[in-house]
This record gives C-alpha cells, sequence and structure tokens, in this order.
C-alpha cells in the first residue's frame, strides 16, 4: 500500500482569479500562481463591472479583489460577485486594508472572506511578504 507523502498533490488545483486595474499587481500575482503547482489562474479582469460579468463562466474557487477600481470597485462589485457565484471566496487585496480599518470591516461586512494588504512604502517586506501571505490565505480559505 502506497502512501501520499503529500496529499495536497492529489486534489485538483485551486481555480484563481484576479479583479485589479494595476497592470503590475496583476502581473505579479499571475507569475507567483503560475508557479504554484496547486493553483492555476483561471482568469483576470482590470474593474467590478468586467468581473461581474465574468465571474460565472471563470468559476474561480477564489477571487482576489482590490478595493480602488474605476467603473465599479471592489467594495460595489463584492456583493455583487458573491451572488453570482454563492460559495465565492473573496480575499481583498489593497492598500488601503493597511490605512483604513473602516473599509477592511466594511468588505468584511459584504461578504470577503479575508484580506491582505498590499505593500506600500511603508510596509515592509514588500512584494515578497505580500506573495508569501498572499498565498497563504488563498490556501487557507481552501482548506489547504
Amino acid at each position: 500500500m502506497s502512501v501520499n507523502p503529500n496529499p495536497a498533490s492529489s486534489l485538483r488545483p485551486l481555480k484563481i482569479m484576479i479583479v485589479d486595474d494595476s497592470a503590475v499587481v496583476r502581473g505579479l500575482v499571475t507569475r507567483w500562481i503560475e508557479q504554484e503547482p496547486d493553483m492555476v489562474l483561471a482568469g483576470s479582469a482590470t474593474d467590478g463591472t468586467k468581473a461581474v460579468e465574468r465571474v460565472k463562466d471563470i468559476q474561480p474557487d477564489v477571487l482576489i479583489l482590490d478595493i480602488e477600481m474605476p467603473n465599479m470597485g471592489g467594495l460595489e462589485a463584492l456583493p455583487k460577485l458573491i451572488a453570482a457565484k454563492p460559495g465565492l471566496k473573496v480575499l481583498m487585496a489593497s492598500t488601503l486594508t493597511t490605512r483604513g480599518a473602516s473599509v477592511t470591516i466594511r468588505a468584511l461586512e459584504l461578504g470577503a472572506a479575508d484580506y491582505v494588504p498590499k505593500p506600500d512604502s511603508t510596509r515592509i517586506g514588500g512584494a515578497d511578504g505580500f506573495r508569501t501571505e498572499l498565498l497563504t490565505k488563498v490556501r487557507a480559505l481552501c482548506g489547504r
């Protein structure tokens, strides 16, 4: 009888969608997800309007959502995304989560599962810290 030493390796990859108006952030997160054997980038959008239009077709397990975006921001899009895909786990990612607790609390009240602060000039660890925290929280939201 053979026992798989890494049970996560036998699970299907987590489908991740990133919604952020910053091409730099989308590019970084895409690269990080592509480097993880237990994750796959299922899709992306540049604002809340496009995310709401695409979430049913993409069917992500976790959606990483920025707060400040043109057309429709994350807080406005959040309840619409959850209504479009019940059970969707939304991870808010924004510099606002470090500057304003009220924004974070509002996102959680609207149905966000968790939040992760994006790096800014005041945050030690920068992109590396953001990457570690983001990927850890994505896995935790899915019980991995």
